[in-house]
């Protein structure tokens, strides 16, 4: 019988510790441009199709927040090629869901789903 509940508490106990353990979601390391390149990067390609559209999605909602017109979109280099360098301050330490979440906060800026 004690050998049973030692057994019992020792299997407990390697699954608590898994999942302690489990692997944590990458977030941006905004230090330097390239980092923030590089982190983006390990994380979209951590997440399925779905997420790195939304990801993708996020990520330049996030760019053209307090962009106040089309033409300033098209004669401003950066927000011609929207990126996360651009806005890696912005989105330092965060996870994708966090960043995701984030441009949902952004009201100047919509984004419409066009069904084919």
């Amino acid at each position: 019988m004690f050998r049973t509940t030692l057994n019992a508490l020792f299997v407990a106990v390697l699954l608590f510790a898994g999942g302690a353990h489990a692997r944590e979601p990458i977030r941006i390391d905004a230090s330097t441009e390239e980092s923030a390149k590089a982190s983006f990067e390990a994380m979209a390609s951590s997440l399925s199709p779905r997420k790195q559209q939304a990801l993708q999605i996020a990520v330049l909602v996030l760019n053209m927040d307090g962009v106040s017109s089309a033409y300033e979109a098209v004669n401003n280099p950066e927000l011609q090629h929207p990126s996360i360098e651009r806005i890696r301050d912005k989105v330092s330490g965060m996870t994708a869901d966090e960043i995701i979440r984030l441009s949902k906060r952004v009201t100047s800026v919509r984004v419409v789903e066009e069904t084919p």
